[in-house]
């Protein structure tokens, strides 16, 4: 009984919740936080206000936000005020619905739900919720599907209308859940309930519609279209930036779907032999990549230096991708085709939904990605996971080892405890620098994401380009990174502010170093690889004491 409540989806959720409440604020993080404070103050004008994120303070309505996540979140600070951690669990429901949903479909899918706790507790979710969009739009997304198909089953139109707006509420988390109409379309298509389908879809678009129109007739303009506006392809063309979202999905995949991978592997035709040794070639080369420093992970050097055409890192996660994909494609043509007949295609519509559902949630990424990071992969992986557990549960002449769940469990609990460590140094840091400054004195900071939560909470106020006119014995708080053109945290804006050496005197210095080299942000966040070296400090962090007054030049 009590392993049968510890895999069930409200211990699971209460485990994703906890492991979320211990890591402080991180990334985009902080721009939620911003909205759902002032929606809390003003839940009428949700973007009526300036966020400063970028360069300078911009309207609201610049920021990539809909609303589902900032309202649910403005409650809980009515609630707690803006306090991390309690809004983390706050988060809770969302996270129980995303366990209840795989659940469900699961055991629709798959005939049970061994493999909830290998899903649930993957890369994939556990270090991925944080106070971010991706995890709630998944949750409400899957939701919305499962519902559906529950209306299926009773052909319920009922419940066809509250998919559409669950669907429609999965849209207003995350503009990448606008393929869940799609997906529940398909489910119409291939289990025959087309017109229930058409009404859970026309639900959902009239609901994402109607909150547009709203804000249309608020503020003269929809957020999506607005957004959407701001598209544009690069000088190479649509074609070859979507080209280049290839390699970092499958780097991306060698990390949050290992563990769907290795357990659909035995079900389409590897040896237990050889699965075991997929899984010791894995941890062999991240246990490398988390203790090789960057400079010594280039395998093939670039032409320009700093631009490696093969790097370590590069090597082991895009082909553990490479591997995902390969037993993806395995375990579909295992469901979906009879070798050596006279009709090659087995027809099953459980079968045939859930591959479909892969290639949705694939062209979705490609179709909706505007840069590469983990958490575009999230609906991917997910799908994976239910095309794993299907493959396995119609072919239990090969059923994989007992050890497969323990470690992609594993997998999940290492990669959340390793987030959760990486984003310490900007709370910690910011924390340390405001200890030094005086009281009653003025303090500027420079940079963004989690640093600019804790550097806001102690008080500071930002440097901005172009705005910010520091007085003689001001105190400016300065992140130093390791050099001028790399992507590192905290992001500072695209116009670099430094102060000239002549201005300031140093008060302190802090860094935050160790021996692990294995770094998550920024670049599981936004990069091509979710885990990559270091070599050099977490985070530096100088205090300045201004000597004379400074205006901040702008871009």
């Amino acid at each position: 009984m009590l392993l049968r409540w510890l895999t069930s989806p409200v211990a699971l959720a209460l485990l994703v919740t906890a492991a979320n409440a211990v890591k402080p604020v991180a990334v985009d993080d902080t721009a939620y936080l911003a909205f759902a404070a002032h929606v809390a103050a003003a839940p009428t004008d949700p973007y009526g206000f300036e966020v400063y994120w970028y360069d300078e303070p911009e309207p609201a309505m610049d920021i990539l936000c809909p609303p589902v996540l900032p309202y649910w979140l403005a409650l809980g600070v009515r609630l707690v005020g803006v306090e991390p951690a309690l809004l983390k669990l706050w988060l809770f429901p969302a996270i129980w619905l995303l366990a209840w949903a795989v659940r469900d479909l699961l055991r629709r899918f798959a005939g049970g739900a061994e493999a909830l706790p290998l899903i649930v507790l993957s890369p994939a979710v556990l270090p991925m919720v944080n106070l971010m969009l991706d995890i709630p739009a998944v949750a409400l997304g899957l939701t919305a599907l499962a519902v559906f198909a529950r209306a299926a089953d009773r052909t319920s139109w009922g419940l066809a209308v509250a998919a559409g707006l669950l669907a429609a509420l999965a849209m207003q988390t995350k503009y990448s859940a606008l393929i869940a109409p799609a997906v529940m379309g398909w489910y119409g298509l291939t289990h025959r309930r087309i017109g229930l389908a058409v009404v859970a879809v026309g639900s959902a678009l009239a609901g994402f519609a109607a909150w547009e129109a709203a804000l249309s007739a608020r503020y003269g303009t929809s957020h999506f279209l607005h957004h959407l506006a701001d598209q544009r392809a690069s000088e190479q063309g649509w074609f070859a930036d979507k080209f280049e979202l290839a390699a970092p999905l499958a780097g991306h995949l060698g990390l949050l779907a290992v563990g769907v991978a290795v357990y659909a592997q035995r079900a389409v035709g590897a040896s237990r032999p050889l699965v075991a040794a997929v899984v010791v070639a894995w941890v062999i080369g991240v246990g490398l990549v988390a203790v090789t420093p960057a400079a010594d992970a280039v395998l093939v050097p670039g032409k320009e230096a700093g631009h490696p055409k093969l790097t370590l890192p590069t090597l082991v996660w895009r082909t553990t991708g490479a591997v995902v994909l390969l037993t993806a494609l395995a375990a579909a043509l295992r469901l979906l085709v009879r070798w050596n007949r006279r009709r090659p295609l087995r027809w099953n519509a459980a079968s045939w939904f859930v591959v479909g559902w892969v290639l949705i949630e694939l062209a979705g990424y490609f179709a909706m990605t505007p840069f590469p990071a983990a958490r575009r992969v999230i609906g991917v992986t997910l799908a994976l996971g239910v095309l794993s557990a299907r493959v396995v549960s119609r072919t239990r002449h090969s059923r994989p080892p007992r050890w497969v769940v323990p470690f992609g469990v594993g997998v999940g609990l290492l990669a959340a405890a390793l987030d959760a460590y990486d984003a310490l140094p900007e709370k910690a840091l910011a924390e340390r620098a405001a200890a030094v400054v005086p009281a009653g004195a003025r303090a500027w900071y420079v940079g963004h994401w989690g640093f600019q939560f804790y550097c806001e909470r102690a008080g500071m106020v930002p440097a901005v380009a172009g705005r910010a006119e520091l007085a003689a014995g001001d105190y400016l708080v300065f992140p130093l990174f390791p050099d001028p053109d790399g992507f590192y945290r905290p992001f500072p804006g695209w116009v670099q502010v430094v102060p000239p050496a002549d201005a300031v005197e140093p008060v302190a210095e802090f860094i935050w170093d160790d021996r692990l080299a294995a770094q998550t942000i920024p670049n599981l966040y936004g990069g091509t690889e979710p885990v990559v070296g270091r070599d050099h400090p977490r985070l530096r962090v100088a205090v300045y004491r201004l000597k004379r007054a400074w205006a901040v030049p702008g871009g």
